[in-house]
């Protein structure tokens, strides 16, 4: 394998890896808000997940 295509791969894994972080955080960062749920939908304009997928969603590690 070339170096170029070396690095060309380790740039597209990390790039891959970074947005996979966001995706997560994103699907966590309602269940954050779930105690002020009723404030909260209104605002954002969708239902927040139900209480029991965010405390499964919270106890995963990292999360």
């Amino acid at each position: 394998m070339t170096p170029l295509r070396r690095r060309l791969l380790l740039a597209v894994l990390l790039l891959g890896s970074f947005q996979l972080g966001r995706s997560s955080e994103r699907q966590i960062w309602p269940c954050r808000l779930r105690p002020l749920a009723a404030l909260v939908e209104p605002l954002l304009q969708r239902e927040l997940p139900s209480e029991r997928l965010c405390d499964l969603l919270l106890r995963l590690p990292g999360s």
